[in-house]
């Protein structure tokens, strides 16, 4: 395994399988939602991941297939963003282990910390402050700052323009095949975390610089 050391100056994180273990209760908030449209066929864990990293919108309106409608969008939208605000999406993901300790430990280093998710601004502060890390980043870019989401690269050039850094010394981290695209499509370091959606193989075939079981392993890539 390679080294990026001191190259390293900027890591993005994508927020959901990365920063926090909650793609199931994303998937379970967007089975539930789209029941309570009226939707009636049955929705695969792989549909919905395989969208991850558009927005919540793009994601439910794609895996609505030939039952879209609009009236069924917006109720499936609205009940979503109900249960993803709820206590009850809280108590269906899990922290990942000693993540304060690291990721201050990044920033002690003096590698610049930064967030480029396809949620909406609102969630993402809800979710950070709920980890007791929201003051440890020094941008984040959501779903309402771009025009277009992963895989396209808009959210992470936004990023990366605005520390004015080159390509070679920035790392995305992300856990879906949508944000590797997007990494790729940016020309910067990509790196999959296996807290996702994505097993070994499938992260293999997309074929990132790194591969980690979760955050905390960047940390071999650096010292």
């Amino acid at each position: 395994m390679h080294k990026l050391g001191e190259m390293l100056k900027l890591i993005i994180f994508d927020l959901d399988g990365v920063l926090v273990i909650s793609n199931n209760a994303h998937v379970e908030a967007s089975r539930i939602s789209m029941k309570g449209a009226g939707v009636k066929r049955y929705i695969t864990k792989k549909e919905l991941t395989s969208h991850f990293g558009e927005s919540y919108r793009v994601v439910l309106k794609a895996v609505m297939g030939s039952e879209y409608t609009p009236e069924k969008l917006e109720i499936a939208c609205r009940q979503y963003l109900e249960l993803i605000h709820s206590g009850w999406f809280l108590r269906n993901i899990q922290k990942i282990p000693n993540l304060r300790k690291f990721l201050a430990g990044l920033k002690n280093r003096g590698i610049r910390l930064a967030i480029a998710s396809g949620n909406e601004r609102f969630f993402i502060d809800k979710i950070l402050n709920h980890l007791g890390i929201d003051d440890l980043f020094d941008i984040i870019v959501a779903s309402d700052d771009v025009q277009r989401s992963k895989p396209d690269p808009e959210m992470i050039e936004k990023v990366v323009k605005s520390f004015n850094l080159k390509l070679e010394n920035v790392l995305f981290v992300g856990d879906a095949r949508n944000d590797i695209l997007a990494a790729k499509n940016a020309g910067i370091v990509s790196a999959i975390v296996l807290t996702g959606v994505l097993n070994r193989k499938a992260a293999k075939e997309l074929n990132p610089d790194f591969i980690f079981p979760d955050i905390t392993n960047i940390a071999k890539i650096i010292d």
